[in-house]
């Protein structure tokens, strides 16, 4: 079927990506500066392990499209920190500030938009999982399909207010020529 050779064509794309990455992690291998070598390998290795799944499929590929990643808690690094702010001196005095770090991404999220800090956990796990799904997705991401459509929206209601603008000066034209 059409599908299937799609998705065999991403396959082959996506193993070409893999062999990429690997060319170049041989080949900062053989930088002199250790501290820069560790640190580009470092982001070669989080791509690649990005890009694969745990039984070495495609991330992106094998999740349901609108779906978002599911985090494991012990991935997840949970701070709280004394708030500050509006809010007066039960938010000045008390950790109600969470900061939460996505450990495998290194994706980082605050928040502290209640005086509560139960539900700022809640809302720093809601926010922490649409970053994650953005950061492994990129445009096929939640976040991304919104501003997509949002685009597509600016751009559909510009050319419409410019066909409109352009029938308004052929009529204030027609006008004046009689």
């Amino acid at each position: 079927s059409v599908q299937g050779r799609e998705t065999d064509s991403q396959k082959g794309e996506f193993i070409e990506v893999v062999d990429f990455l690997h060319l170049l992690s041989d080949l900062v291998a053989l930088l002199s500066d250790a501290l820069l070598r560790e640190e580009i390998l470092k982001e070669v290795e989080l791509v690649v392990n990005r890009s694969l799944g745990e039984d070495g499929s495609s991330t992106t590929a094998s999740s349901k499209p609108g779906a978002l990643p599911e985090l494991k808690e012990e991935d997840l690094e949970e701070k709280f920190v004394k708030g500050s702010g509006a809010g007066g001196q039960k938010v000045n005095k008390t950790s109600n500030r969470v900061i939460l770090c996505h450990l495998p991404t290194q994706v980082r999220v605050e928040c502290q938009d209640t005086r509560s800090l139960q539900q700022n956990r809640k809302i720093a796990r809601k926010r922490l999982r649409l970053k994650v799904d953005a950061f492994i997705n990129g445009e096929s991401s939640r976040t991304g399909q919104k501003a997509t459509v949002a685009v597509a929206k600016k751009a559909k209601n510009k050319s419409r207010d410019k066909r409109r603008r352009q029938q308004k000066k052929k009529k204030s034209d027609q006008e004046e020529t009689e």
